[in-house]
């Protein structure tokens, strides 16, 4: 065993139990195991994935090892996170808690930060500074309207705050208002130019970060960081990945370019009064030659389009949109400004300017190993893409070649075993060790995977009637206690269309995610209500967290497949056809089943929770590919049985808490 202390201080089994018993919590096996392997892999290299099942207490599992490792070795580690869910658990709870507890037996305190990316933070120079013309005249043009107000309660709160961060707001802040006072990477001057530049909120974060033993961060920062090149987190000797379910769709999306016509109408608006006419006129043709192209393109589209090759009038387009931004860059930085405010001024408008040159010569450049597509956005403007084929590469090279990395999550395998996953990171051919620490629930004893074997396989049509029926049937049974999942917001609409007319509404109230809905809220009122039922997609597949009798019936519409016209995973399912394998196997099944298990993952939250995990897509039962997926899942007690299904459930209302 490795106590990554070179006998000098606590082992991390020691460790654990300090920190275990200083809650009253007990000790578990998966756990021991975990941390175990985490402080090894910290000391000896090489690159650990851990699937460790719900209520394994697997951030301890992470945490007490690299605390041990940072102050040992004074050298710090990083731990990223896929949600701000788990940021906040981290830094609020679990880091005080095991610091607490651990300060006893450590030659100094532990210490920890979390950084955040800049725009995540209030700019004070453009909370005090002169508002761009481009942001005041949507904010401030109507005062007595909502967004009006908005600007008036966000500007006094970030005139107090003592943090600047972005998510110490107590409420939901519309994107226009916050960008009225925050700035990306692009738009920054630099501290040192800045008349704000001591008080900086994101300086004071990094300095905090560069001190402290453990860095919390996220997953776009991790990317950012080491995929882009550009240095946001301090030196570091090892990297723990949470969520790392998540972290080849979050790195695939850091390096996702995309350009827009309004992108390029916000550069010319920033940069009007700095340039000349003759460059502004140039832009401008630019900017009209790109949207009457992108219109005509996207007009004989149905969806988002793969654009292969991406043709001769876009090519000329864009050369024209890269050709003028150069220009219009080159002219910004002949002049030079001793005022902040126009220095400001002048570095959001090449901020601007830059990001619009740069996603047109990814563009233009683009090779066998990028994917270009359109997407027409109905109602919207159309938007061109461009990401890479695959990130393998990039990440093997870029972050495992770099430090040791642990990846953890609850669902990590699919069909048993980690070869999907090892594949998709670019590590077949690694140091990786990978182990599974199982969880303390008894799936099998607490819970059944029911699957509508009857039912008609799901079409392009959406939910069948016959399955909406069926979840209608399995709410009443369960008395509400009901969280159903669906695989597209259209799902969602006709589910909750349906149980309007088919249930007892007042007895039964229907909590309806809808796109921009904070889902906090919407979790706290389905668990304080058992008799509800909550209809989501998207964010509630993951990270509802609702223990006891307030859920006992997951309801899951399909096999959550990536969309067939997603262009990206069209392409990547293509690419291993053509080199001989199978696209389907290789990149959908895998995809579907990482969700589907987050999916089910929504059920059994606690040591006494109880309930049914129902499936209403038989293909799951009777697919070639329904094993590997089953397989993927919780074991809980597998059955195609109806009647059984709807017992349980009745028996399990009946006997919880202030029923009947």
């Amino acid at each position: 065993m490795t106590d990554g202390h070179g006998g000098e201080g606590p082992a991390v089994s020691e460790a654990l139990d300090c920190v275990v018993t200083s809650f009253g919590g007990d000790s578990r096996g998966g756990q021991r195991q975990m941390a175990e392997a985490v402080a090894d892999t910290l000391a000896g290299g090489g690159h650990l994935i851990v699937q460790a099942g719900t209520g394994t207490g697997k951030s301890m599992g992470y945490l007490i090892p690299a605390a041990l490792y940072a102050v040992e070795h004074e050298q710090a580690i990083v731990i990223a996170t896929a949600t701000l869910a788990l940021q906040k658990q981290l830094i609020d709870h679990d880091l005080p808690l095991m610091v607490k507890a651990l300060d006893p037996v450590l030659k100094r305190p532990v210490t920890f930060a979390v950084l955040k990316g800049r725009n995540n933070y209030v700019c004070l120079q453009k909370l005090h500074g002169a508002v761009p013309e481009d942001e005041s005249a949507a904010l401030f043009s109507t005062p007595k309207s909502a967004l009006g107000e908005q600007v008036v309660t966000v500007r006094a709160w970030a005139e107090h705050t003592s943090t600047g961060d972005r998510d110490e707001y107590p409420d939901e802040i519309d994107p226009r208002v916050w960008r009225s006072i925050s700035v990306g990477r692009r738009e920054c001057i630099g501290e040192t130019k800045c008349s704000f530049g001591q008080e900086c909120f994101t300086a004071k974060r990094r300095l905090i970060a560069q001190e402290s033993d453990i860095i919390v961060t996220n997953h776009a920062m991790l990317a950012i960081d080491a995929l882009e090149g550009v240095p946001v987190l301090p030196e570091h000797a090892g990297v723990v990945i949470d969520e790392g379910h998540e972290l080849v769709d979050r790195a695939t999306s850091a390096v996702t370019g995309e350009l827009f016509v309004a992108m390029v109408d916000k550069a010319i608006s920033r940069s009007r009064k700095l340039l000349e006419a003759q460059s502004i006129e140039l832009l401008q043709r630019a900017s009209d030659g790109l949207d009457d192209c992108l219109r005509l393109t996207a007009a004989s589209l149905a969806g988002p389009t793969r654009l292969d090759p991406i043709g001769r009038d876009l090519v000329l387009s864009l050369t024209l949109i890269r050709d003028a931004c150069a220009n219009a860059m080159t002219a910004l930085n002949a002049e030079k400004d001793k005022d902040t405010d126009a220095l400001a001024a002048r570095q959001q408008a090449r901020g601007a300017l830059e990001e619009v040159h740069d996603a047109a010569g990814a563009l233009l450049t683009a090779g066998k190993g990028d994917v270009v597509w359109l997407d027409p956005a109905e109602n919207r403007a159309a938007v061109l893409k461009i990401a890479p084929l695959s990130v393998a590469g990039l990440l093997r090279e870029a972050l495992f070649s770099k430090t040791p990395v642990v990846m953890t999550s609850a669902t990590l395998t699919v069909g048993g075993g980690f070869d999907a996953l090892v594949t998709s990171l670019g590590l077949a051919d690694q140091n990786v060790t990978t182990m599974d620490v199982g969880s303390p629930f008894d799936h099998a004893a607490q819970g059944i995977l029911y699957v509508a074997a009857d039912l008609p396989a799901p079409g392009r049509d959406g939910v069948a009637m016959e399955a909406l029926d069926e979840l209608a049937e399995l709410i009443e049974a369960a008395g509400g206690r009901t969280l159903a999942l669906f695989s597209s917001w259209r799902g969602v609409e006709r589910a909750a269309d349906f149980l309007r007319v088919r249930l007892d509404t007042k007895a039964t109230p229907l909590l309806v995610q809808r796109k921009g809905d904070a889902v906090g809220a919407l979790v706290q009122k389905f668990a304080a209500d058992p008799a509800s039922v909550l209809l989501g997609t998207v964010s509630l597949w993951q990270g509802v967290d609702v223990p006891g009798n307030a859920c006992i019936c997951v309801v899951i519409d399909r096999i959550p497949f990536p969309r067939p016209d997603d262009p990206l995973m069209a392409a990547r399912q293509r690419a291993v056809d053509e080199a001989g394998g199978s696209g389907f196997s290789s990149i959908a099944v895998p995809k579907a089943g990482l969700l589907l298990a987050q999916g089910a993952g929504r059920l059994i939250r606690g040591m006494e929770d109880k309930g049914v995990v129902a499936v209403l897509d038989s293909r799951l039962a009777t697919a070639g590919y329904g094993r590997a997926l089953r397989a993927s899942l919780p074991p809980f007690w597998y059955t195609t049985d109806r009647a059984k299904v709807v017992g349980a459930l009745e028996r399990l209302r009946d006997e919880a808490p202030g029923s009947g």
